[in-house]
């Protein structure tokens, strides 16, 4: 079973921009009907859904915390799966990083926490809070 975070943006990412991102870094675009890429380094994988088929609808707090953190709204939203395969939160940092040189985000876990790129930089890469907070 895969883990989920949700990569909020203070700025406008056209989902095809997002998936560009993906196939720069080496994904494969649209590799099924329901998501938008996949990056894979050999058998650790995340998969990117994007909208129109991924919109998110976050909380009311949740919003305000986005909005509090990004310093202006929410504008779009990509939603990172990734595999449980060991390493695989390396990938999904791979994207973040790249995304991170583009674009002003946050990362929320699904797990109740919110973090800038600049707060995850600080966990070692398999100990990243991806699936909830770790010591």
């Amino acid at each position: 079973m895969a883990s989920d975070v949700l990569l909020v943006f203070a700025d406008p990412v056209h989902p095809d921009e997002f998936v560009d991102l993906i196939e720069e870094l080496g994904g494969v675009r649209r590799p099924d009907r329901s998501t938008g890429a996949r990056l894979s380094r050999e058998d650790r994988h995340v998969w990117v859904y994007v909208a129109p088929g991924t919109v998110v609808e976050p909380e009311p707090e949740d919003l305000a915390e986005y909005e509090k953190r990004l310093g202006g709204p929410m504008l779009t939203s990509v939603v990172l799966s990734i595999s449980r395969t060991e390493g695989s939160d390396a990938v999904a940092m791979e994207i973040i990083e790249a995304a991170a040189a583009r674009w002003r985000m946050l990362i929320d876990n699904d797990h109740g926490d919110v973090f800038t790129v600049e707060e995850l930089r600080r966990y070692p890469l398999d100990r990243l809070p991806f699936a909830g907070r770790r010591a």
